[in-house]
């Protein structure tokens, strides 16, 4: 049986790399290692692109301080894009100074966005972060969001700066087809990362070569794939969309749905497909994030709960009642919280 929950320190992090194209000993190929480059036809006559249903959301970025006793509690949480519309997806850079996320530019596309987060300065689409601090002080959003891909036809979401490279992946949604997509710092487009893995819908890594896909079908499944071999294998159906890398460790949570009322936060280890149950989910909810303490926390209506495994889930101070609760990221550091809510 691995070990899920023993590691408590936080992951190392790296500063928050500026903006540009992978370096030139780049370690993905330039085109997929399992099959050629996609080619993505015309759109079915029922397509609806995604963002044409997506709800109103907002981003909210606060700090995670700490109770005398120990208790998780928000301050300082603050609206960073308070205005009509898709904003969703946040996730942390490795060095927490900046904030990518998925933003609706109209009523059909998405584009991906950067906020600097306690940087100084607002990073720039063409040059470095200024004064990156990490999140050492408050964590307020500084300055306005830069928009990063600029896509004409197409959409992203859920960005992730991938493990080891000045670079994202996120799903890119086009015609219809669904990839799991790779772009510069900068928005360069660098293509698909798998040709034969899609519709894709929700993503993470594991490490530099590993990444657990939430893949739709009837049923939908969890797969793992290497970008360096191409090699991809089914671990498990009947995923969540929230999936996550456990802090300072190799392996993967997942929510696994056993049925209409019993869904379970469960752990994998990529390299075996063994998987061990670690909490069940807050009822009906399936959007969640690690703390680098191993806490989880999980949105429940209005209100933010943390699950532990001495305490089991409490409630989190501090969050207020503006809003449903959905995804929920972490600051690598552990100091700052990004939460989407309602409007």
């Amino acid at each position: 049986m691995f070990c899920l929950l023993s590691v408590t320190l936080a992951p190392t992090c790296t500063a928050d790399s500026a903006p540009g194209e992978p370096p030139a000993d780049d370690p993905f190929a330039a085109t997929p290692a399992d099959g050629p480059a996609p080619e993505i036809g015309p759109a079915p006559d029922d397509y609806r692109p995604t963002a044409a249903g997506a709800p109103s959301t907002d981003i909210w970025i606060g700090r995670l301080e700490r109770a005398e006793d120990g208790a998780l509690i928000v301050t300082g949480l603050a609206n960073a894009t308070d205005r009509d519309g898709y904003d969703n997806q946040p996730s942390f850079g490795p060095a927490g100074a900046a904030l990518y996320y998925t933003s609706a530019v109209d009523s059909t596309q998405t584009e991906i966005f950067r906020l600097g987060v306690e940087s100084g300065a607002t990073e720039e689409a063409s040059g470095g972060a200024s004064g990156d601090r990490g999140t050492g002080g408050s964590a307020t959003h500084t300055g306005a969001a830069q928009q990063v891909t600029r896509t004409p036809g197409a959409s992203e979401f859920s960005p992730t700066v991938i493990p080891g490279q000045d670079a994202l992946s996120a799903i890119h949604e086009e015609r219809g087809a669904q990839y799991l997509w790779r772009y510069g710092t900068d928005g360069t487009d660098l293509g698909a990362i798998f040709a034969t893995v899609e519709p894709v819908g929700y993503h993470a890594w594991a490490d530099e070569r590993t990444a657990a896909m939430f893949v739709l079908g009837d049923p939908p499944t969890l797969q793992v794939g290497d970008p360096l071999s191409g090699e991809v294998r089914t671990v498990a159906e009947n995923p969540g969309r929230s999936i996550h890398r456990i802090p300072g460790t190799a392996a993967i949570s997942f929510v696994r749905k056993v049925s209409e009322d019993e869904w379970w936060i469960e752990g994998l280890d990529p390299a075996t497909g063994e998987t061990e149950r670690i909490v069940r989910t807050l009822p009906g909810r399936e959007d969640y994030a690690w703390t680098p303490r191993g806490e989880i926390l999980m949105g429940d209506g209005a209100v933010l709960h943390a699950w532990t495994a001495d305490g089991g889930w409490t409630k989190v101070a501090g969050v207020g009642p503006s809003g449903d609760i959905s995804r929920i990221a972490v600051s690598p550091d552990g100091n700052a919280i990004a939460i989407v809510r309602s409007r």
